[in-house]
């Protein structure tokens, strides 16, 4: 007589197949859930005795089992447990699709429900995935380290002159460097008897890890693609530090002249050098959102971004040549162009799309002016 229970039995033949379960999930379409309830006799989590014989034999056929053995005893092991009738348990089970059709109404609104349930964790997940603080990468499910009671300012870099901005422990500054947003903050301040250092910490969209590096008063740091936390950074970026209190600190932040992959150097007419592409005078756009909206940018031909913007988040946007611009909601977003008075997007729950190019100044060739092609 075989001593073994149903899910012993089970677990034993897949281990000795090499099968993972998510192997055996993968293959049968059954989920793990089930798979698990089976080899651990948790039969509670099926819905009903004809879905887990049901089950039963679709697991005991994958792994080329006596079903009918499997079932006998399963119904061996009720009998001895349960106090349900023998009737009840001992009942054909070959109406199991019979009864599936039967209950096709049923099926059908449990299944609508467990759609729409997953459908509200995806788009919590998606929401919470694209706030700019402390949030969850949709892609690894790891979190970006960025504390979340940090608020985070948009200012722009000019190209040709560093600029100036003080940091807080609870305000970063977010700015755009070659189309990449950038955001730098204090982690903490190290107090000492002659001077602070500041522990700053520094994130380049789309990397989930910051880098940190200690700044006293009169140093300076060159941030570029060779550190490893942010290698994905197209432009080196230099960091002084001005000054450092017990909370605070003000920087100055200035861009390099080239890109990671360089830039196309001409002679002017005097017979110096200077970097004559369109990057020079950008197309530069901060988006402030007052409720949440659908939103997609695409620079200069590359998607920026595509998703999802609650409101009270800022996106700062800087394009060379071209940037498209479509929200969802044109009255939840008011928009700054090139330092033109602050307008709302649209009308209520209208989609707006802009598109801005620049384009040589019909009046001065040397010259470029940004045009917007119209919604």
């Amino acid at each position: 007589m075989n001593q073994k229970r149903v899910g012993q039995i089970l677990r034993e033949a897949r281990e000795e197949k090499k099968l993972t379960v998510k192997d055996v999930s993968k293959d049968t379409n059954i989920s793990v859930k089930y798979i698990l309830a089976l080899e651990t006799e948790d039969y509670a989590q099926f819905p009903g005795e004809t879905f887990t014989i049901g089950f039963l034999k679709n697991y005991g056929s994958y792994l080329k089992l006596d079903t009918g053995m499997l079932i006998n005893l399963y119904r061996g092991e009720k009998i001895e447990e349960s106090q349900a009738p023998l009737e009840e348990l001992t009942k054909p089970t070959s109406n199991f699709y019979y009864d599936l059709n039967f209950d096709k109404n049923k099926l059908i609104t449990a299944i609508s429900v467990l759609m729409v349930a997953i459908a509200a964790v995806l788009l919590y997940t998606f929401i919470d995935g694209t706030s700019s603080d402390g949030d969850v990468s949709e892609e690894s499910g790891r979190r970006l380290e960025i504390p979340e009671n940090i608020d985070f300012i948009n200012r722009s870099v000019p190209e040709t002159r560093p600029e100036s901005f003080i940091l807080t422990a609870n305000q970063g500054v977010s700015f755009s460097a070659s189309n990449q947003q950038c955001k730098l903050f204090i982690s903490t301040v190290e107090q000492g008897s002659d001077t602070n250092t500041a522990v700053l910490a520094f994130n380049v969209y789309p990397e989930l890890t910051v880098y940190k590096f200690r700044l006293s008063e009169g140093q300076e740091k060159v941030l570029s693609y060779s550190i490893p936390e942010i290698s994905s950074l197209r432009r080196s970026i230099r960091i002084a530090a001005q000054s450092v209190t017990g909370s605070s600190a003000k920087v100055l932040v200035s861009l390099s002249e080239e890109e990671k992959q360089g830039t196309t150097v001409q002679p002017n007419p005097q017979g110096e050098d200077s970097t004559k592409t369109l990057g020079d005078v950008p197309i530069q756009v901060t988006l402030f959102f007052s409720k949440p909206s659908y939103a997609e940018f695409i620079i200069d031909g590359q998607m920026g971004f595509r998703g999802l913007v609650q409101g009270g988040e800022n996106k700062a946007l800087e394009a060379k040549d071209r940037l498209e611009i479509k929200v969802g909601d044109g009255s939840a977003v008011e928009m700054i162009q090139n330092g033109k008075p602050k307008v709302v997007l649209g009308r209520p729950g209208k989609l707006v799309k802009k598109v801005y190019i620049k384009t040589p100044n019909p009046y001065d060739s040397t010259q470029f002016i940004i045009k917007e092609l119209g919604e």
